[in-house]
This record gives structure tokens, sequence and C-alpha cells, in this order.
């Protein structure tokens, strides 16, 4: 069964979304404070909807994002359960990957708060600042 591609162009306020099907993962990088969180990340969570049942094994969601709004925060959660779900429902490897830039604490509290209530591997890999 193909994997519908998935691919969002990043903007200043919105984040690049795209499914790395060689790498097994969804990535989401850059700044999230859309104007309408619900219509940016709708169609990212309807992907998920669609093609959960093809996700392979050892299938994570990499986060780099270094500034997000508290209702990108709600779809993020979102993402996250869905997530968590794959792997209570399905019996699939899962896990959250999230990154962050040295320096940047707020982003590694963030990530921090999350990884307390999921309950799948939820990684915290610090990166070098790349220039988004």
């Amino acid at each position: 069964t193909m994997m519908e591609n998935l691919f969002i162009e990043q903007t200043s306020y919105t984040p690049q979304v795209y499914f790395d099907e060689e790498g097994n993962k969804l990535c989401l990088t850059g700044r999230s404070f859309p104007e309408d969180a619900t219509s940016f990340y709708t169609p990212v969570l309807a992907w998920f909807e669609t093609n959960k049942n093809n996700l392979q094994p050892n299938f994570s969601v990499e986060v780099l994002l270094d500034y997000y709004n508290t209702a990108s925060s709600k779809y993020l959660v979102k993402l996250f359960r869905m997530t968590e779900e794959l792997h209570e429902k399905k019996g699939l490897t899962v896990s959250i990957v999230w990154k962050y830039a040295t320096n940047d604490e707020d982003m590694k509290e963030a990530g921090s708060e999350y990884k307390q209530f999921i309950d799948i591997p939820f990684e915290m890999v610090e990166v070098e600042k790349k220039v988004l």
C-alpha cells in the first residue's frame, strides 16, 4: 500500500511539515503560530488518520521548533496522542523525537513537560542552532 505524500512548505509563522518515507518519520520544523491553528493542523491530522494503517514499525514524529503558540500546542498533543495510539492499538514501535537548539531553554523545558505525560519513548535531542 502506498503512503500518501505529505509536504507543507514552511512560512515565517508555520512550520515545514513532511513525511520522510525513507526515514519513516513525520517532521515538523520551524515556528508555529498560524493565524488559524485548526485550518493549518487539520490536514496534518487527516493525513495521519488516512495513512496510519500503512505506517511501518519504528515510526517517529520528529519536532524541531523554535517557537509555538498555545493553539499549536493543542495540536502537537493530538499528534503525540495519535502516535501513542499506534503503539497501544496496533503494537507498532513508535517514538517522539523532540529536538531543541543548544541554549534554547524554553523549547527544552517544553519538551520535558510533554515527555512527562506521553507513554511512548520520548527522546530529547539537542541540536546545533540552525538558521530556520
